[in-house]
């Protein structure tokens, strides 16, 4: 992002955003509501357009050095998985077989073909019925690998979570940190909070954010010694 910014219905929300993202590189996005981390974090698959009618913005959001519009959306959204929030509420409605069959609808690959990855985040034995399972008995953690999962089907770059893990505790957190910690080394990763330290060990990039503006960008240690 070079000198980015975003209106929406006229109001400002993100004003001369400067940012870069790297593979290899987890970055913690920290503000409190309302500081444009969300709004910032849908630029990059072009969301905040299917949300609001108004959206206007200046200045460049490059994804491999060229222009994020001129992406085909399906494209786009494949390259980049954004996970929020109510995405797990969404799931509540599914199967464990009927969210597989979705996942799985852009690939030639079977279920089997991943059932490696899908040991490794634990979800296997979360299988009380098997594929009838209804993914409402999960819990929020083991959804949490399932979209994870949806992340590594797509072979998406670039994966973004934006304040999910903010309520999870710390024995349920450690697993979804380490999975992150993994696919980050092919990946960009991105996770926003409204939690200011609890995830600084973790972050190769630290960020901070306040009315739409960066107010810090750069290590989790300088971050703190400045401090």
């Amino acid at each position: 992002m070079k000198n980015f910014s975003m209106t929406i219905d006229n109001v400002p929300v993100l004003r001369d955003i400067n940012l870069s993202f790297e593979a290899g590189q987890l970055t913690v996005i920290y503000g409190p509501r309302g500081a444009g981390k969300s709004a910032l974090l849908r630029s990059l698959s072009r969301l905040n357009k299917e949300i609001y009618e108004n959206v206007e913005w200046v200045g460049e959001l490059l994804i491999n050095e060229k222009p994020v519009q001129v992406y085909d959306k399906k494209l786009l959204r494949q390259m980049v998985s954004y996970v929020e929030p109510s995405f797990v509420e969404a799931m509540d409605e599914l199967t464990f077989a009927e969210f597989i069959k979705i996942t799985l609808s852009e690939s030639k690959a079977s279920l089997e073909d991943f059932a490696s990855e899908l040991d490794r985040l634990g979800v296997l034995k979360f299988l009380k019925r098997e594929l009838k399972t209804p993914i409402r008995q999960f819990y929020t953690m083991e959804k949490i690998m399932l979209l994870l999962f949806t992340a590594i089907v797509r072979k998406s770059i670039i994966v973004v979570l934006d304040c999910i893990l903010d309520h999870l505790d710390d024995d349920t957190l450690s697993p979804v940190l380490k999975e992150l910690l993994n696919i980050k080394e092919d990946r960009i990763v991105i996770l926003s909070t409204r939690q200011k330290t609890r995830f600084l060990p973790f972050a190769d990039q630290f960020v901070t954010m306040k009315d739409g503006r960066i107010e810090y960008r750069g290590s989790a240690k300088a971050f703190v010694l400045e401090r």
